[in-house]
């Protein structure tokens, strides 16, 4: 996987940052970037470029770019870099001249591979924590709030949206790029995949999820759910 790869990942984590996430990071990151470089820096991606240009950010080092993005609770884009280095993982490359190539990791074809290769030193990578587990601990006590007061509704809509589920995910304000997170993480189940999109859009959302927005997102045009909306307003669930 090479570097357009590891570009397009850090766009479409780029995607999750506003304006004020940006000035959080950089703030963050003043004792990196000297002044003069910074005030040059608008955009995300303006801020990844002066990372990688101090050798803090590489498609094998995304851990410092994880801890900006745990810091400004933006947990959606950790899961894009999640999604990107396991993708590392499962489709490994090799070195030709000064490009890379996809290598066959079959049994038969790796082995003879590793009878011709030249030794090459093995650099460990640091492990990191998954933020699922720090993202736990560091709750925020209005998310927990807003979960738990919403436990019903999820599970009730978990079990009857169909067809329109990605239509009524959108009413709601999430992106198709966290929907397909989504779907990878949870391949085998739809009701996973709804419930979990619920749980993410309200973390992301905090004090705005609420029922009423349910309700509103149940009657857009682009759902029109209506049946699912009186029962919602009529607490018939």
């Amino acid at each position: 996987m090479g570097d357009m790869e590891f570009n397009s990942m850090l766009i479409d984590v780029a995607k999750h940052l506003n304006a004020d996430d940006i000035h959080r990071m950089k703030f963050m990151c003043k004792d990196i970037v000297k002044k003069r470089d910074m005030e040059k820096v608008e955009t995300a991606l303006d801020l990844f470029t002066e990372l990688q240009s101090r050798e803090k950010l590489t498609a094998n080092n995304t851990s410092f770019l994880k801890q900006l993005l745990d810091k400004c609770e933006k947990f959606n884009a950790i899961r894009v870099i999640d999604q990107f280095e396991n993708n590392r993982l499962n489709h490994p490359v090799a070195s030709v001249g000064n490009g890379e190539v996809r290598m066959d990791t079959s049994p038969g074809v790796l082995h003879q591979a590793l009878q011709q290769a030249q030794p090459v030193p093995v650099v460990p990578q640091p492990a990191h924590q998954s933020h699922n587990s720090v993202a736990s601990r560091r709750e925020d006590p209005i998310v927990q709030q807003q979960l738990n007061a919403l436990r019903p509704e999820f599970n009730f809509l978990m079990k009857n949206l169909s067809r329109e589920w990605r239509f009524y995910l959108r009413a709601l304000g999430m992106s198709d790029s966290d929907v397909d997170i989504i779907e990878t993480d949870y391949p085998r189940s739809l009701r996973d995949q709804i419930y979990q999109a619920l749980v993410m859009w309200a973390k992301e959302n905090k004090e705005r999820a609420t029922k009423t927005e349910l309700i509103r997102a149940l009657k857009d045009g682009s759902v029109e759910r209506f049946d699912l909306a009186s029962k919602l307003e009529k607490g018939n669930y």
